[in-house]
């Protein structure tokens, strides 16, 4: 029996006909990261098979199955939480070597350690080559024609010394394949508490020598914030937020008393940066989402400076008001005003008229709450001006203006 036959998802699946039919239905352009998140799906249901209800997806993975299909994005690594022994997962691997392999090349998992870990975390690190329907020219620039051997994946497994919780979700509606199977993925408040402590650059979340990465997580943050909204449970992500953040602090800051304010003051400068890539003048950030965008984004979902602006300002208001102890109940309301920003009943010039009404009522009447300058916020587009001056304290004033407006 071939390793086809002990998949579990069909083997038409991984074929390039349906990579490519699949590819262009969701207008995502790299086949090949495409191919990754499938094998990684397939990997974890595999590993899911053997250790049960110890084994949890976390990560970009776990994040694209609460999403819808537009706004999913593939993934290059199995990201899981594990309560077991090394020892277990060892014989796990071994167990999917055994059962697929069959030769020297493909499913033999080889273990990892980074010469300079950024972590003490119980992490475990491992690659596995994973058969391939794909060109070298579709892995690699500049590649050949020829067919490539193998693509590489990556394993994580953070052991925890509890299982953690979880849902279990199908893959009816993930763009990499239809499957009924269920996978076993973190709740999304976890996931949620999770991915915000990869925010603050320079205490405890993702660095700036790894903007491509961290670029990703703020894409899994800025998407989570928008379409999952509602099943956020504010006081659950504030408990479990602030228990990993004492964690990463502990795992990097071993000699420093956990110092709050710092992680505080750190998420939002780096917030801030985000909220002013649309002035043009962080090229470096505005290549790395380009970059992201192309990698690994389909090319029907938003994801321009102006898109990013919003969204980091939303994220900063919705970490401020969890950091005092607030509820998301004014983040809502800005939602919803945002989306009366879009003026769908109205079109061409008098819609044009109205968003020109409204911006510079915006930047007359509120722009002293925004760190841009008026002068500048007069080229940016309305829901861009909105986010700029959007506060807790004047979202009643702001809606009341744009209510008026729009029945004058």
């Amino acid at each position: 029996m071939s390793y086809e036959e002990k998949l579990f998802h069909d083997n038409k699946a991984f074929m390039r006909e349906t990579l490519s039919e699949r590819m262009q239905k969701y207008g995502f352009k790299n086949m090949g990261r495409l191919e990754l998140f499938l094998w990684d799906l397939e990997i974890f249901l595999q590993i899911q098979s053997i250790l049960g209800d110890r084994i949890v997806l976390k990560g970009g993975a776990a994040v694209q199955f609460y999403l819808p299909m537009e706004a999913q994005r593939t993934s290059v690594d199995i990201d899981m939480i594990f309560f077991g022994s090394k020892v277990e997962i060892e014989e796990t691997l071994e167990k999917i070597t055994e059962k697929l392999s069959e030769n020297d090349v493909y499913f033999h998992f080889k273990p990892h350690k980074p010469k300079e870990p950024k972590t003490d975390l119980p992490l475990y690190t491992y690659y596995t080559k994973i058969p391939t329907v794909l060109p070298q020219g579709e892995l690699n620039e500049g590649g050949s024609d020829e067919q490539s051997e193998f693509q590489e994946i990556k394993i994580e497994f953070i052991q925890e010394d509890r299982k953690a919780e979880y849902i279990k979700k199908t893959g009816n509606d993930i763009f990499a394949v239809s499957s009924s199977f269920e996978y076993q993925v973190l709740p999304i408040s976890n996931l949620f508490a999770d991915k915000l402590t990869t925010l603050g650059c320079n205490t405890i979340g993702v660095q700036n020598d790894r903007m491509d990465e961290q670029v990703k997580q703020f894409y899994d943050v800025m998407m989570i914030s928008r379409y999952c909204y509602d099943d956020l449970d504010f006081e659950n992500v504030r408990a479990k937020y602030l228990a990993r953040a004492q964690m990463e602090w502990g795992d990097r800051r071993k000699d420093e008393p956990f110092n709050l304010e710092s992680i505080i003051s750190d998420v939002y400068a780096q917030l801030d940066r985000y909220a002013a890539v649309d002035d043009g003048e962080d090229v470096e950030l505005k290549k790395h989402i380009a970059d992201f965008k192309g990698l690994y984004l389909n090319s029907r979902i938003e994801y321009a400076p102006q898109s990013v602006s919003c969204a980091a300002l939303r994220i900063k208001m919705m970490y401020l008001l969890m950091m005092n102890g607030h509820n998301w109940d004014s983040v809502k309301s800005a939602m919803q005003m945002e989306n009366t920003l879009e003026l769908a009943h109205l079109s061409g010039r008098e819609k044009g008229a109205m968003v020109k009404e409204l911006r510079t009522a915006l930047v007359e009447g509120f722009s002293q709450y925004s760190s841009t300058p008026a002068k500048i916020l007069k080229a940016k587009g309305l829901k861009r001006v909105f986010w700029a001056v959007a506060q807790p304290d004047n979202l009643a004033e702001i809606k009341n203006m744009i209510q008026s407006k729009l029945k004058a």
